[in-house]
């Protein structure tokens, strides 16, 4: 859409010209010391915002980014020049949010790699060395003992999802209790494993 001068000078005396630039320009067509400013100006305007909902540094820098380049992309749907600033953040704020989310439920799920930390080498397709062989085959052996040590239905559902490979939906429909049940008491059985591993070995959370 075409941008009115008028309109371009209005929001150009309220803001930062160099974010402007993002609707009213072909940012790849920019010089490059130009483009760094821009983009400068939508950290400037999006990190406190980003940073309290995710709380940390890093991944408030990789949204960002994600952020800047579905302006990029989406920036020609804005109607009103005026209102950038707000959509901006609107934007960056659904992003950040959406991703936040993500990691929550990377976070919960209750996958493989959660347990058995040290996989072997035809695992992992790279050659370990003697130490990390023995290393890894001892707090296998200490993961074993531990499963052996979980209440039974732990235990049974420990097998059923990691050995049988059962879904979840087939879970519930064998044990006949809901898949949100079954997830919670997965989630408590693999935390019981980590915080074993965390005390005996020193390993932490990834």
């Amino acid at each position: 859409m075409q941008r009115s001068l008028s309109d371009i000078l209005e929001v150009m005396a309220g803001m930062s010209k160099h974010l402007t630039l993002l609707f009213t320009a072909d940012y790849y067509e920019l010089p490059p010391i130009l483009q760094r400013e821009v983009y400068i100006e939508f950290y400037k305007l999006t990190y406190p915002l980003v940073y309290f909902i995710l709380k940390d540094h890093q991944l408030a820098e990789d949204v960002i980014q994600e952020s800047f380049l579905r302006v990029l992309d989406k920036s020609k749907q804005l109607d009103d020049i005026k209102k950038m600033e707000s959509w901006i953040k609107t934007l960056s704020r659904n992003v950040a949010i959406n991703f936040f989310r993500k990691l929550k439920r990377a976070r919960n799920e209750l996958s493989t790699d959660d347990v058995f930390i040290y996989r072997t080498l035809s695992e992992t397709g790279r050659q370990l060395s003697p130490d990390e062989e023995v290393e890894g085959n001892m707090i296998r052996e200490s993961i074993e003992s531990y499963i052996h040590d979980l209440k039974p239905e732990y235990r049974q559902l420990i097998e059923m999802r990691w050995i049988s490979q059962l879904s979840y939906k087939e879970m519930a429909a064998t044990l006949r209790i809901p898949e949100n049940g079954v997830k919670q008491k997965l989630y408590r059985a693999r935390e019981a494993i980590r915080a074993k591993l965390k005390e005996e070995w020193g390993l932490k959370d990834e």
